[in-house]
């Protein structure tokens, strides 16, 4: 029996780690049916202690990650990105227009970002305790670890950024379940850097330590984290076309979420901009989406159901630096940093996305727009472009409003909203209703219009 790793949720032993990427590939509605292995003769709980199935123990683990970041349904990566002013919904379930309206079912009603928050939580765990196998078996040298490790802080990463807090982490120590206690997102985000630092010094755990660092507003030291990551470097949360698949391609592909474009007139112009980094189309075989009263519009990045996902990058450790020139005032040391990224759009957007083809890309350079508010504009203007469907916008959003006081109607896409009425003033989701079965979670402690 597999495990669904949250606190206050049944819970029984992880055994099949190794097959709960198979076993998650095919994602649905119901998270209860999808986190059990039926097959015990092959799924033999002792067997996974075996040193010979390392390599299966990291590949299944992996594929927890990936479950839980960027599938082919609602993951981290597209229900962040309807959430946000990334992309809109164009088909017609209700539950992703409440997300993208920003007006969310209560928890007990569910909503989209559910699975989200479960398979985060599993593969938490799922990491977790493969590092561990390994560290017994190799030690703390091994590449598997370190990757491991750096995979298991991205977990927090996603838990912290979008979730409402405080958000308990529970565990199982020898074999029996500890609830956990709620933790703030400062201690979240410094958990996560301290995984990270347990990974080693990588690349990937580099820039997630970095991201971890500016989510508590410690700019200096999270450029510090990401010094010496080349521009060029990319780590990508891969898909393939018949098992986990890329979830912005599948999701525009049966028309159900599409390019925004100035969503609610606040937010960034990802269509009209015609910007080479956020390259899109309207396909003359579907012009329109599921709900053919919405127009279609599908992202160039997400060219395949195979198509990767990049996870962490050079770029954004430039970017983290970018933001570390911009808390020190220096507007034309942050600028320098953006333009030498710009000068260069081709050769990183080719390297982030292999199926990238935009012909002859450039653009401008940019000039120093003076003030510390115009100046922070840009900066998240660039990440908002450069990072598109990948899982930051919504964490953006949230730091804007948290860290840097930007009211939540201008920061969040606030106005008229596309099937009717306004946007809502959700700015976070909620946690799983299941995790009202942990005593020393507090539901009423959630406020999804709390940026905090």
């Amino acid at each position: 029996m597999t495990t669904k790793i949250l606190s206050g949720l049944r819970l029984g032993r992880i055994a099949g780690v190794a097959l709960m990427g198979l076993s998650l590939a095919f994602a649905g509605c119901d998270t209860e049916e999808l986190l059990e292995v039926n097959d015990t003769e092959t799924v033999n709980p002792g067997t996974l202690n075996d040193p010979e199935l390392m390599t299966i123990i990291f590949t299944g683990a992996l594929g927890e990650f990936t479950n839980a970041w960027d599938n082919g349904g609602d993951a981290l990566v597209s229900v962040t990105a309807v959430f946000s002013d990334e992309t809109f919904s164009s088909g017609t379930f209700p539950t992703r227009t409440a997300t993208d309206r920003r007006t969310q079912y209560t928890p007990a009603d569910q909503n989209t970002s559910d699975a989200t928050y479960v398979n985060l939580h599993q593969a938490r765990y799922a990491l977790k305790d493969a590092a561990a196998k390994v560290e017994e078996w190799e030690g703390t040298s091994h590449a598997y670890f370190g990757e491991l490790k750096a995979l298991e802080g991205y977990t927090y990463l996603g838990l912290g950024e979008v979730f409402c807090s405080p958000i308990p982490f529970s565990e199982i120590e020898n074999g029996a379940f500890v609830y956990g206690e709620p933790q703030t997102l400062d201690e979240i985000f410094t958990a996560a850097a301290a995984v990270f630092d347990a990974a080693g010094t990588g690349n990937l755990a580099k820039v997630g330590k970095g991201r971890a660092l500016v989510n508590t507003g410690q700019y200096a030291a999270a450029a510090a984290a990401v010094s010496g990551v080349p521009t060029n470097f990319v780590y990508w949360v891969r898909h393939s076309d018949l098992a986990i698949q890329n979830g912005l391609y599948a999701l525009q592909g049966n028309g159900r979420y599409s390019v925004s474009d100035v969503e609610g007139g606040t937010g960034l112009p990802f269509r009209s901009a015609n910007d080479p980094r956020v390259p899109w189309y309207r396909d003359p075989n579907q012009p329109n989406g599921f709900d053919a009263a919405y127009a279609l519009y599908k992202s160039r990045r997400h060219y395949a159901y195979s198509a990767p996902v990049p996870l962490a990058t050079g770029v954004e450790a430039r970017l983290i630096e970018a933001e570390a020139k911009l808390a020190a005032a220096d507007g034309p040391g942050m600028i320098a940093i953006l333009n030498a990224l710009r000068a260069d759009v081709g050769n990183l957007m080719k390297a982030m996305y292999p199926g990238y083809n935009e012909a002859n890309p450039t653009l401008a350079p940019l000039t120093d727009p003076g003030t510390a508010a115009a100046r922070r504009d840009l900066l998240f203007r660039e990440r908002a472009f450069w990072l598109y469907g990948t899982g930051t916008r919504m964490g953006d959003l949230r730091r804007l409003v948290r860290e840097y006081g930007v009211s939540q109607a201008v920061a969040y896409p606030s106005g008229a909203y596309h099937k009717g009425g306004v946007h809502g003033t959700d700015v976070v989701f909620p946690l799983d209703f299941d995790e009202v079965n942990n005593p020393l979670y507090d539901a009423s402690t959630c406020n999804v219009g709390s940026a905090g």
